[in-house]
């Protein structure tokens, strides 16, 4: 017990001196030069400069012990940032990626139908076939479609796109695969009859009076691109009623004789039509409704109301 009260009392003296050596030295240190002028660096200022001269190499050396540890921490550090930032990025993409994707889907829906909702019931319709590649020279204009013989195709049936709008007609037809002879290639002919627009909707799901009507006052003519490389229709007579603006349909018949089409499909609008004394019938030029280079996909018509055979 007395051993115990001794070690005490001894450590608590200690502590004692050392916190008065330690005012002692802190005064001594704070009433010393600061070594700012030359002469006035006291000894406690001189003992602090020397153990900084003295241990410089020693913190260099561990400088350098730990600067590859640090490099690695920053580097490891960095790792983790920039792997967050990537999956944030590639988060980022995959959105955009199905954004895009449903606003594809959506246009395409949209496109396909208009396809649909463009058919007629009087109308037979083969399956909704796709242009897989165009065919042709200078002197023929035609395309490939995806579908043939197993799909019910046959040569010589008419082709349509969007809201019954003509684009030609069909031959060489394979297993799979048919030829489309565009309407603006000099082989393609159809009967057309000149309505105005007031008598004709390209978009109605029926077909009008002013189409098939026999005591119609509206021009008729056959329509084919002639050699000169215009397309438009001929054997129009001087009396009929053909206007710039007029809508050109086909007419499923010419001179009494049924043709390859059948009525009421929409082939374009009257550019000009002028006078030929010379030939007694009027030169009508047609806007086609058209642009081959636009077809994606289209539909056969493999039968219709009145056809004959």
């Amino acid at each position: 017990m007395g051993r115990r009260k001794s070690s005490a009392a001894s450590g608590l003296a200690a502590l004692c001196a050392l916190c008065v050596v330690s005012l002692v030295l802190f005064t001594v240190y704070v009433k010393e030069g600061d070594c700012s002028t030359q002469g006035r660096c006291g000894p406690l200022h001189t003992v602090q400069l020397g153990a900084a001269e003295v241990l410089q190499p020693v913190r260099g050396v561990v400088g350098a012990l730990f600067s590859p540890i640090r490099e690695t921490a920053d580097r490891i550090g960095h790792a983790f940032d920039n792997s967050e930032e990537e999956r944030l990025r590639a988060e980022l993409r995959d959105t955009q990626a199905l954004a895009a994707q449903a606003s594809r889907l959506e246009r395409e829906n949209a496109r396909l139908t208009g396809l649909l909702e463009g058919q007629r019931a009087a109308y037979e319709y083969g399956p909704l076939a796709r242009v897989v590649a165009p065919v042709g020279d200078r002197f023929a204009e035609r395309i490939v479609i995806d579908v043939g013989t197993e799909d019910g195709i046959e040569d010589n049936q008419p082709v349509v796109v969007g809201e019954n709008t003509l684009v030609g007609r069909t031959t060489d037809v394979s297993r799979n695969t048919a030829q489309v002879v565009l309407l603006t290639d000099r082989m393609f002919a159809a009967g057309v009859r000149i309505v105005p627009p007031a008598e004709f909707d390209p978009g109605s799901s029926e077909i009008s009076p002013a189409v098939t009507a026999e005591d119609a006052s509206y021009g008729q003519g056959m329509l084919k691109t002639s050699l000169e490389g215009y397309f438009g229709v001929d054997y129009v007579d001087f009396s009929a009623r053909a206007e710039e603006g007029d809508y050109v349909v086909t007419s499923g018949r010419s001179g009494g004789r049924e043709l390859l089409q059948p009525p009421g499909l929409y082939v374009g609008t009257v550019e000009s039509a002028t006078e030929q004394d010379i030939e007694q019938f009027q030169k009508i030029v047609v806007d086609p409704a058209i642009d081959p280079d636009d077809l994606e996909e289209v539909r056969v018509i493999v039968g219709w109301a009145g056809q004959e055979g």
